[in-house]
């Protein structure tokens, strides 16, 4: 019994590293990127938004198991605002994610900003972050043909 609550220790250990490095790469550069994603909505690329995967979700109380409802971040830009996450709760996250393909959904309302976010969500968003970018680029690209 004793033997497994130190493999759960030292799994927890390995976990918190991971989520540590990748709060330090977010935060160094993230920021860099939000500031340009600012300057390019200054000059006119707004009211774009990129939807990026659910990374993260805690129960919506206090305790597990008190509830089935839960929190969800997923990874978005929204222009003007930048890198960020939307909060969803578990269920308008099953009506977003089950609704007709192509049905535009506004993640303004939702929107937290990186500043704002928790720093768990902060470490994930650091690995969605290129593939986002890289999208929006594509897009703003597409509209200026």
């Amino acid at each position: 019994m004793h033997d497994l609550l130190h493999v759960r220790a030292a799994e927890l250990s390995r976990l918190a590293s991971t989520v540590r490095t990748s709060l330090d790469q977010a935060e160094a550069l993230i920021p860099v990127v939000n500031e340009q994603l600012a300057e390019l909505a200054a000059m006119g690329v707004s009211d774009l938004q990129v939807e990026g995967p659910a990374i993260y979700s805690r129960p919506q109380g206090l305790s597990i198991g008190k509830t089935d409802d839960h929190c969800i971040y997923q990874a978005v830009i929204v222009m003007p605002g930048g890198v960020g996450a939307a909060l969803w709760d578990s269920t308008e996250f099953d009506e977003y994610m089950n609704r007709p393909y192509g049905d535009p959904v506004d993640l303004a309302p939702r929107f937290v900003e990186f500043a704002q976010c928790p720093p768990v969500v902060k470490a994930m968003l650091v690995t969605h972050a290129t593939h986002m970018v890289t999208s929006l680029m594509a897009d703003v690209r597409l509209l200026g043909n």
